[in-house]
């Protein structure tokens, strides 16, 4: 993969322990860390070296996820600090997925250390029966608190809510906004509840003890979400995603704005794109056992036509959509007349919409983004 060492990047770090398998959850975990973290940290430690030539000398952001990483501790952090010490000087986001029930002062105080800015917290919910439902470890209180540390410690704070589980209504996910904003987080993320095939859940369904959750009443509490949201004044810049004026996350916008990135760690995707906008995706085996015995990364190639058709979506996921003339810039193997050709269908529908020559996501229709993707790939 190319490498631009003149310029800033992104690194994205998997870490990939639970203490328990959520119901819902299809991500990349294993449960437990204890011997599992240090033959993690050596692998770790491994991969970094040998890609150590398509890494830039400067991060301008890095990004913790999991799994979750705020289950190795105060010492896992503190080892992870020093694996990652060459890219976090001078970083300008440094963000750490964390759970409410590890949040205390040693892990605030390792965190510190780590260089952390900004947090993101998965509460998922304040209500009760949402947590039991979702498999969750902490308590409504328990998330309030962790909240509060955080942003204490002068975190940028981010909170994770999960929306449309079987039962909310609108009352209590009033009440879960409602909670939200008085915590005081500065960005908010929104996801409605999606039911992979090889989770927990199905197998619940089977034995009666859970139901599939209603796709109408998901896409209302996503509405009541924005409303409510927006209505205080948070800016819904991506299709999942709240901030307070100027408060956006900026790692995740390294996807949307097709810029490079580099992940490590089990499952973690890279992407390098050449000056036409071909782009080179770099995906790691899944599985830590998989990852720690060195087998080999899925290879894509997508030439400069395919990158610009994802180009197209990746950037509708925001607010900001397709600016045409950097969209050109950057995929110089296209011209203005393909991507009019390509955007027809979904103008013609009344899904998108031109201002100036910008390319937006039409008022009120970000709920069929997903519809509109399909078009624009097809």
């Amino acid at each position: 993969m190319t490498v631009h060492r003149g310029e800033a990047g992104a690194l994205y770090v998997h870490v990939p322990f639970c203490a328990r398998r959520c119901t819902y959850c299809d991500f990349d975990f294993e449960v437990g860390r204890t011997p599992a973290l240090a033959a993690y940290l050596d692998a770790l430690a491994r991969e970094l070296e040998a890609r150590h030539d398509e890494l830039p000398d400067r991060m301008r952001t890095i990004y913790l996820g999991g799994g979750t990483p705020s289950l190795v501790g105060a010492i896992g952090l503190d080892a992870l600090a020093t694996l990652l010490a060459p890219w976090t000087n001078g970083v300008e986001e440094l963000t750490v997925e964390l759970n409410p029930e590890h949040v205390d002062d040693a892990l605030i105080a390792a965190l510190v250390r780590l260089g952390a800015t900004r947090v993101s917290l998965g509460v998922q919910s304040f209500e009760p029966d949402a947590l039991r439902q979702l498999g969750r470890a902490h308590d409504p209180i328990a998330g309030e608190r962790a909240v509060r540390a955080c942003i204490d410690a002068g975190f940028a704070t981010s909170l994770d809510l999960i929306v449309g589980w079987p039962g909310q209504g609108t009352e209590a996910l009033a009440r879960d906004l409602d909670r939200t904003l008085a915590a005081g987080v500065e960005h908010v993320s929104i996801y409605a509840l999606t039911i992979e095939p090889d989770t927990v859940w199905p197998k619940l369904v089977r034995r009666g003890l859970r139901v599939v959750p209603d796709a109408d009443a998901q896409a209302d509490a996503l509405v009541q979400c924005h409303d409510r949201l927006v209505g205080m004044g948070l800016e819904h810049y991506e299709i999942a995603s709240y901030a307070k004026p100027g408060r956006r996350a900026r790692h995740n916008a390294t996807y949307w704005a097709w810029r490079d990135y580099v992940g490590v760690g089990p499952s973690a995707a890279s992407a390098s794109y050449a000056a036409s906008g071909a782009v080179v995706r770099r995906t790691n085996p899944r599985g830590t056992a998989s990852w720690q015995s060195g087998a080999a990364p899925e290879i894509e190639h997508l030439d400069a036509r395919a990158a610009a058709a994802e180009g197209l979506w990746l950037a509708l996921r925001t607010s900001d959509g397709v600016d045409l003339d950097a969209f050109l810039a950057r995929f110089s193997e296209v011209d203005e007349a393909w991507v009019h050709a390509r955007a027809d269908r979904t103008l013609r529908r009344g899904d998108l919409v031109w201002q100036g020559r910008r390319l937006v996501v039409a008022q009120g229709r970000w709920l069929v983004l997903d519809a509109i993707a399909a078009d624009l790939l097809g």
